[in-house]
């Protein structure tokens, strides 16, 4: 095993620095993100920040009420070696320095799972000037679990091991970097949508702008997503196998879930999506782990549940059967990438 990147959580020393009293006017967010008054709030897996800066240095204020939370860190397009890291004592951590004046585009993607804190950015302090990045003119909206988020990706050993955990190399990140498309992941790794590993459901989580909040709302009127992409059923697939599972026996009771029962939550969770957003195309996707294996029912359920549904704004697509003994690598999130574009140009869903 071999950590791809180097973690960087220095507290920076600062000379002539500015913080912009206006930050959050000049940041561009792709993601559901909370705006507290000067501060912003990072939860979900894929959430990014970015702006357009010419000047010598760039410095962020953070902090995270967890201190697990990971960033990675873009320059023009390129991912660096950087891993942000807030702590959990506000800190300013200095992440870009140069010699010179120097004009780039930077990004800030969370890589991992929102249990592993809440991220406040405080302030964006350098000595030059900073601007908005061009809003992009689509967007794409997952619902998922781990290979949405990109569980243990990057752990090349296999031992599925979560600290190697990076969203931006996840298919979601791919695809929606690929059409250059504003990019929203309501993903969590272990969910599902009738028992999950934890005490909470998809159908639960959906609508949140808070993942932890109960009480949070996300405002599905701010604006439409172009396109919807749903991978969900691994972790119930493979809890139904688990009957004595606290998770189990409280979502599921004595019962054995059937064929009727499957479909049903499905379609009851995807009619919760259509009433949010009644004219976007909906992907529902399963893959690439033991889900699409060559006897698995499961893509039959999934294709019954569409077909019941009687809605030309609802597709399937059956992932390849890439990821046999453990979650996916980068090399199979890009596959699933490859994959999901082709879907999408082929039937013109963007």
């Amino acid at each position: 095993m071999h950590k791809l990147f180097i973690l960087f959580i220095g507290i920076a020393t600062i000379s002539c620095a500015q913080t912009n009293n206006n930050m959050i006017e000049q940041l561009t967010f792709e993601g559901r993100v909370g705006l507290k008054g000067d501060s912003v709030e990072l939860y979900w897996p894929g959430t990014s920040v970015s702006f357009q800066l010419e000047g010598s240095f760039l410095d962020l204020k953070l902090s995270d009420d967890i201190g697990e939370s990971e960033y990675a860190f873009i320059i023009d397009g390129e991912e660096q070696s950087l891993i942000i890291q807030p702590t959990v004592e506000k800190a300013t951590i200095r992440v870009w320095e140069s010699k010179q004046v120097e004009a780039h585009t930077f990004r800030i993607h969370r890589r991992n799972d929102f249990s592993k804190g809440t991220t406040t950015l405080y302030g964006v302090e350098t000595d030059g000037i900073l601007q908005k990045t061009p809003s992009k003119k689509k967007w794409i909206e997952f619902y998922g679990n781990s290979i949405t988020v990109g569980y243990a990706n990057e752990d090349s050993t296999g031992a599925d091991n979560p600290l190697y955990t990076n969203n931006y190399k996840a298919f979601s990140a791919l695809t929606a970097q690929y059409f250059d498309a504003e990019l929203s992941c309501i993903a969590k790794s272990g969910i599902g949508i009738t028992v999950s590993w934890f005490d909470l459901i998809m159908p639960e989580l959906y609508d949140r702008l808070d993942p932890n909040d109960t009480t949070s709302k996300w405002d599905f009127n701010q604006k439409t997503p172009d396109l919807l992409v749903v991978n969900l059923l691994q972790n119930d697939k493979w809890l139904y196998l688990y009957h004595d599972n606290e998770n189990y026996r409280k979502r599921i009771g004595n019962i054995v879930p059937d064929k009727e029962f499957i479909i049903e939550n499905y379609t009851s969770f995807l009619n919760r999506i259509i009433a949010k957003y009644p004219s976007t195309n909906i992907i529902c996707t399963l893959g690439c782990m033991d889900i699409v294996r060559e006897d698995s029912p499961w893509p039959d359920y999934v294709q019954e549940a569409i077909q019941r549904m009687e809605s030309s704004q609802i597709h399937f697509l059956r992932m390849p059967y890439l990821a046999k003994t453990a979650h996916p690598s980068v090399e199979m999130h890009q596959a699933m990438s490859d994959t999901l574009i082709q879907f999408v140009q082929k039937n013109n869903l963007l």
